[in-house]
């Protein structure tokens, strides 16, 4: 009788406890914490498959089935594809992910993380390169850009969980910064992408979209 009172006792601090867990999110500036979190895709991508975003459809291809970025894998290239189907048509991005290694007598060896770089055709073309960063609060950030014509975003990795002062190992989402402020993000912290981004139909909202799309795509749950 006592044993069960316990668990009765305790039931409801062990499901509060669970569900923080669980409602883990990326932490995000100020900038963009009033902008409306849009969740797309799917847990595990698979290699190649379809969802919507907001209503619009994007398909990809991948070269393998896992492609976590800046992760350890076998082979040190691999590739995404993926097209996104706004009403302002299409917008397809080809990406290259890569491991670079030193060989030395018939010894393979990594000497850094992946670099990832994208091309989108246009007018004018975009492209996307992001690799590895600097080290902030002890923690190596993940760091790059998108730029089409004169349009440039930063794109930075974020360590930090919200409401927790301690950064994480791994990057739990990504900022799109321009001008110095940041105006997206890429919540990773769940099962599935959670995004905040400008107006899709402006340049920004579209870069956005683009630079968020190739991140997400090259990212798994818990790798």
């Amino acid at each position: 009788m006592l044993q069960r009172s316990l668990i009765v006792l305790l039931l409801p601090a062990l499901l509060a406890a669970c569900a923080t867990v669980r409602e883990a999110r990326m932490a995000v500036p100020a900038s963009v914490a009033g902008v409306a979190e849009e969740s797309f895709g799917k847990p595990g991508w698979g290699r190649q498959g379809e969802f919507t975003l907001h209503g619009e459809r994007v398909r990809y291809e991948r070269g393998a089935d896992r492609l976590a970025l800046f992760g350890s894998l076998a082979m040190g290239r691999a590739t995404l594809r993926y097209t996104w189907s706004p009403l302002s048509g299409d917008s397809t991005a080809d990406c290259t992910a890569r491991q670079a290694e030193l060989t030395t007598n018939s010894l393979s060896a990594t000497i850094k993380p992946w670099t990832l770089n994208c091309q989108w055709s246009g007018r004018p073309d975009a492209t996307l390169q992001i690799g590895e960063g600097q080290v902030r609060r002890g923690k190596l950030t993940r760091e790059g850009s998108y730029r089409r014509g004169e349009l440039t975003l930063g794109l930075r990795s974020v360590h930090l969980f919200e409401g927790s002062p301690l950064p994480q190992t791994n990057a739990v989402g990504y900022e799109m910064l321009y001008q110095g402020t940041v105006v997206g993000s890429l919540d990773l912290s769940g099962s599935v992408p959670r995004l905040r981004r400008p107006d899709p139909a402006t340049p920004l909202g579209r870069a956005v979209t683009e630079a968020a799309l190739a991140l997400a795509l090259v990212w798994e749950p818990g790798s």
